[in-house]
Formats: structure tokens, C-alpha cells, sequence
């Protein structure tokens, strides 16, 4: 279930996403797939409250592919994107507004992943 809605979002690589906020596309992208929010009410694409949507948190070393990355801290969360794996993501490139897989860095790592499942 959890690669559903991964594959939802790769299949978007290159697109160009009208809105900016990865935390649209990442709950766009929940949605679409029919994936069911723990508190009963709809995937949010603010990342504050997408937070505390997660199943649970963990360390982001312990990040599977299909996991949500969390960018900030937990009570504010800036930046989101799906864990593909291999140290890479997909989320809106904030200058250019299309869907990529970006790369993990030491200057862009996030501080928290979460599970939806």
C-alpha cells in the first residue's frame, strides 16, 4: 500500500506543479492513493499539521522508501517530501516548481521522518 502512493509521485517527475508547497503535493499525493489518516479527517498539506497526521515518527536513518520527510522541527516542519530511498526524495523544486527526485545533502537533511502505515 505505503509504495501506492509513491508511485503516484514518480509518476509526476518532470511536471511542472502549480503550487510551490510540497506539503500539497505530498498530501495530493496520500489522497489519490486512498491512503486512510489515522485521526479520520483529511491529509493536510500544511506540514504542521501533516506532523502529527503520521502513523509514527522515527529517526530519519530509519526512513524506508515511501516515508514522509519532515524539514524543521517536529512543532515546525518547513519543507516535506517522499523518501524514494538511496538518499533521494521526491518533492516541488522550490525555484523551478517541478516534481524531482532531489538528493539528500549535509545542507538539505531533514530532521524527522514519518510513517503513514
Amino acid at each position: 500500500m505505503q509504495n501506492n502512493y509513491l508511485q503516484l509521485a514518480l509518476n509526476k517527475v518532470g511536471q511542472t506543479y502549480n503550487d510551490r508547497d510540497s506539503g500539497r503535493f505530498v498530501s495530493q499525493q496520500l489522497i489519490h492513493a486512498k491512503m486512510p489518516v489515522n485521526d479520520g479527517t483529511r491529509w493536510s498539506a500544511e506540514p504542521e499539521k501533516l506532523i502529527e497526521q503520521m502513523d509514527h515518527l522515527l529517526g530519519v536513518l530509519q526512513a524506508t522508501p515511501g516515508d514522509i520527510l519532515f524539514w524543521g522541527t517536529q512543532t515546525k516542519p518547513y519543507e516535506v517530501g517522499i523518501y524514494v530511498g538511496g538518499s533521494h526524495f521526491i518533492a516541488v523544486h522550490r525555484q523551478t516548481n517541478q516534481v524531482r527526485i532531489q538528493t539528500l545533502s549535509k545542507n538539505w537533511y531533514p530532521s524527522i521522518a514519518g510513517s503513514v502505515i
